[in-house]
């Protein structure tokens, strides 16, 4: 693999994290709410949908970050592994 085909894997990661970063403070609420272990889980994901700044879009860029992360990171793997038994390939052994 050239090194202009690492760099874009690598410039998805850190897409994919600014992603995941921006997401979650979409998504989430940011004003506190007291007893929130009193809320059910109905109540508290209505909450939310009403108090985040954008709950969907937050959502999306949540599941968009993590897939390219997950992605990106497979790929590198699987590259570096391809790389290293070349590399045993090529080498005689003494």
């Amino acid at each position: 693999m050239n090194r202009s085909a690492k760099n874009w894997m690598h410039l998805c990661q850190v897409l994919s994290v600014i992603a995941i970063v921006v997401g979650y403070f979409l998504w989430t609420i940011l004003i506190p709410i007291q007893d929130f272990d009193t809320i059910g889980s109905e109540e508290l994901l209505r909450v939310q949908k009403e108090l985040a700044l954008n709950y969907p879009l937050g959502r999306f860029l949540l599941y968009v970050g993590f897939f390219g992360f997950v992605s990106s990171t497979i790929y590198l793997i699987i590259v570096k592994i391809k790389v290293r038994i070349n590399k045993r390939k090529r080498v005689p052994f003494k």
